[in-house]
């Protein structure tokens, strides 16, 4: 049996639970990609003052610099429900996803605005 088969197989919850598998996927990656645009290319360029002003970075956005990598956790998470889980297993597939993107997607605004907060206040 294949691996398609094995996931289209048992209690998925039909057609509407692969919408919330693609959901998940979707939530999950734009996420992903999206929160790694920002800690790569745009966090540094925010905290780049702060530094040479000699000020520490606010420590949630020093956190997310050093955590935004492990966003890329949220899709594999999603696939790895769909294809091990149990029970409902698209569906909660579909809920790691969206709650990935929910986490991450906080997390990495509330840092950016940090950082210009504390910039706002040094000047």
């Amino acid at each position: 049996m294949s691996l398609l088969q094995r996931m289209l197989k048992g209690a998925t919850g039909g057609a509407v639970g692969l919408g919330a598998l693609v959901l998940g996927l979707v939530c999950s990656g734009v996420t992903a990609v999206l929160v790694t645009a920002m800690g790569a290319a745009l966090l540094p360029r925010l905290l780049a003052p702060l530094l040479e002003a000699g000020m520490a970075p606010p420590a949630l956005s020093a956190a997310f610099a050093s955590a935004y990598p492990w966003v890329w956790s949220g899709p594999v998470l999603v696939v790895m429900v769909a294809v091990f889980g149990r029970g409902l297993r698209f569906w909660m597939a579909g809920v790691v996803g969206v709650a990935s993107m929910l986490l991450w997607g906080s997390f990495a605004v509330v840092a950016m605005y940090l950082s210009l907060f504390v910039q706002a206040a040094a000047v």
